[in-house]
């Protein structure tokens, strides 16, 4: 059986070599941001809440800070519930992450203070306030134990191990 001829095709005027790339480089950003996001949730859902030496260590993410406990106002420290509207309530997030069972970033509570927050649990969460000009909204395992603990470590003479 012959085929006979075959006539290919003739060069179309738009060139989409373009295209091409355009859709490689959107490829490249999509899959960029996938794997940061990914890193920054699962940094900020493992966040590290800790008392060592004379510091408050609070990490997660790209997010965190070592707090000297001498700027620690620890007396003043208090659990407070993020499920109920109140002054210490999340109110704007101004850099970090917001999902359903996790608060982690820069946040702008309800009075008007700004505060490094990661919470996972709004009933357990604890507000502790810094002579930074910022506070720290955490939800440690055991808030009460914590608030003990942190109150212990910034008392004075006394550091944590």
């Amino acid at each position: 059986m012959e085929l006979g001829h075959v006539f290919p095709m003739a060069a179309g005027a738009v060139k989409t070599g373009w295209l091409t790339a355009l859709f490689g480089g959107m490829l490249v950003l999509w899959v960029g941001l996938f794997f940061f996001l990914t890193y920054m949730i699962n940094g900020a859902a493992r966040a590290e809440i800790a008392l060592r030496g004379d510091k408050l260590v609070v990490r997660g993410g790209l997010y965190g800070r070592d707090i000297p406990l001498a700027a620690v106002n620890a007396g003043e420290a208090k659990r407070v519930d993020l499920g109920r509207k109140g002054p210490k309530s999340l109110k704007w997030r101004r850099n970090g992450v917001g999902l359903p069972g996790l608060s982690a970033g820069w946040f702008r509570l309800d009075d008007g203070e700004n505060a490094l927050v990661f919470v996972t649990d709004k009933a357990r969460a604890v507000y502790v306030p810094t002579t930074l000009g910022y506070g720290v909204v955490v939800s440690p395992g055991d808030p009460d134990r914590f608030l003990e603990e942190l109150r212990r470590a910034a008392a004075p003479g006394v550091a944590a191990p």
